[in-house]
């Protein structure tokens, strides 16, 4: 992805993203960062991934999230505001695109993967392997420390113990089968799992 292009995305949208969940900028660039290691070793285009990775959640910024943060983690996908933010994310991704004169055939492909991406199974099944990167480094971002810290961040530190813990502890367990594909990011996957002690007997 052309350099100035990328500095006037992030122009565009870094105000927008303070105004959503907290850390989701933050997420936004690791996730940045992921999938340019991705991208090393598997065979996407950057100019899809890279743009749908910037914009994957800017529809926070535009939903009342409030019943999200409530939500436990296994019920957090039914909320209606996790639905709302993939819609009026793809939405405002084309709108912003448009704006800066991205190419008008990127930009569908863009907006169909913001439009499904918090739902692996129908990513995976478009067999695109851009759309496969941007769900993995998105995922990616729940693990390691990092991982840990985003959690803290989003949903309060208390929430790091316990039956709320414990529930989101096992959906990344299980992730570690339903969320990759990708030789690379499988394993990732592992080494940021153990890093945050996933492994660990308690």
């Amino acid at each position: 992805m052309d350099t100035s292009f990328e500095n006037r995305l992030i122009k565009r949208i870094e105000p927008l993203y303070k105004k959503g969940r907290d850390g989701d900028w933050g997420h936004v660039l690791r996730m940045i960062a992921l999938c340019k290691t991705l991208l090393q070793n598997e065979n996407g285009d950057e100019d899809i991934v890279l743009p749908a990775a910037y914009l994957h959640d800017i529809g926070w910024s535009a939903v009342d999230f409030s019943d999200f943060n409530k939500a436990t983690p296994r019920v957090k996908t039914g909320s209606s505001s996790f639905k709302q933010h993939m819609e009026q994310g793809a939405v405002m991704a084309g709108k912003i695109l448009t704006d800066l004169d991205y190419a008008p055939h990127k930009i569908k492909e863009i907006q169909t993967i913001i439009q499904s991406h918090d739902l692996p199974s129908i990513i995976f099944k478009m067999n695109n392997i851009s759309a496969t990167l941007v769900v993995e480094a998105d995922r990616l971002d729940r693990y390691g420390k990092t991982g840990l810290k985003r959690f803290k961040t989003m949903f309060g530190a208390d929430k790091l113990q316990g039956e709320y813990w414990e529930e989101a502890r096992q959906l990344r367990l299980d992730g570690l089968k339903d969320w990759f594909r990708t030789n690379t990011a499988i394993m990732l996957s592992r080494k940021l799992a153990a890093e945050m002690g996933l492994f660990d007997s308690h």
